[in-house]
């Protein structure tokens, strides 16, 4: 009997951009607008992608408050 070939989990978005990738969270955000504008997410759930979404932009304003504090 010939082993069937189970599919490779998918990587998540978010883990992708938050893990693999480089850079600011503002940046992330921009890449991932133009992204999600090119139809390079439509496969995706939509409740998936607002919270990625959500989640880069709190990181961006964590990163604004750092640096207005010097951090």
């Amino acid at each position: 009997m010939r082993k069937r070939k189970e599919p490779k989990p998918r990587k998540k978005i978010l883990e992708t951009l938050l893990q693999d990738m480089q850079g600011t969270a503002a940046e992330k955000l921009v890449l991932f607008e133009k992204l999600q504008a090119a139809g390079g997410f439509r496969n995706e759930y939509v409740a998936d992608l607002r919270k990625v979404e959500d989640m880069l932009r709190t990181f961006v304003a964590m990163e604004k408050g750092h640096s207005r504090f010097g951090l």
